[in-house]
């Protein structure tokens, strides 16, 4: 099966980049360009039913997302690479690193759902569902997630794109997923460098979430707050967020 795939670039450090549940690889538009072709490889896959992979059916979880990433890296020939997973991604990039260790020469998770989980009381879980359908229950949660500073016309943009990214079956079944899997207990002691990257103004992934997981379970991970960021750097800073995963890639050696 061909999952959806574009790669940007022709160096010797491979990046693979994962986007989160209301995005597809097209969130990080804005800073692909800051990647260096003469010394970044870069991968930016879709899930299954969304953007590139829309037409791709399948059971739409975390499981069959790392399996299609590790397939899809395996394909174009890269036998170890560093993921890039925002959101929900940086739970399935823990699911590679568990599946696949000697491949992974690090994680970075940008403002990521933990392997525990976000459980939603049902209130706000039947509010998520409504947004498969209602634009301004999705624009709301946008308005949550980005710490309500933004304007109505950028986050009526970023619903926009949201609704053209995905379908409704998958964008369902991967609400399901990154609310109601914990995997938490084979995560403790993960040993990938691991580069978290948060948003002070995030309404949903804050500080003490990533502290009491990511840095409690992954022995090798470190944790940097963007001061100006909500829950998409990529977005809202993304000559600092850039500077970061660069910064990190360098200290690694790449």
């Amino acid at each position: 099966m061909n999952i959806g795939c574009k790669v940007h670039g022709y160096g010797p450090t491979k990046l693979l980049l994962l986007h989160g549940w209301l995005s597809d690889h097209s969130i990080y538009s804005t800073v692909l360009g800051y990647f260096d072709h003469d010394r970044y490889s870069v991968a930016l896959m879709d899930y299954r039913g969304y953007g590139m992979s829309s037409d791709k059916n399948g059971d739409f979880t975390l499981d069959e997302v790392a399996e299609d990433a590790l397939h899809l890296t395996a394909a174009l020939g890269w036998k170890s690479f560093h993921v890039i997973g925002h959101s929900m991604g940086g739970m399935v990039a823990q699911k590679m690193a568990l599946r696949a260790p000697e491949r992974l020469v690090s994680l970075i998770a940008i403002t990521p759902v933990p392997s525990s989980g976000f459980a939603l009381d049902t209130a706000t879980q039947d509010f998520f569902e409504s947004s498969a359908t209602s634009d301004h229950a999705l624009t709301e949660i946008f308005n949550t997630l980005t710490g309500k500073r933004h304007s109505t016309k950028l986050l009526q943009n970023l619903t926009k794109s949201a609704r053209a990214s995905s379908t409704t079956p998958a964008f369902l079944a991967y609400l399901q997923e990154w609310t109601r899997t914990d995997f938490s207990q084979t995560t403790q002691g993960l040993a990938t460098p691991t580069l978290v990257i948060g948003g002070k103004h995030d309404g949903a992934i804050g500080q003490q979430l990533l502290t009491d997981t990511y840095l409690r379970w992954l022995p090798n991970a470190n944790l940097v707050m963007i001061d100006g960021a909500g829950h998409y750097p990529m977005i809202e800073t993304p000559l600092e967020f850039f500077t970061l995963l660069d910064q990190h890639l360098t200290q690694l050696g790449a």
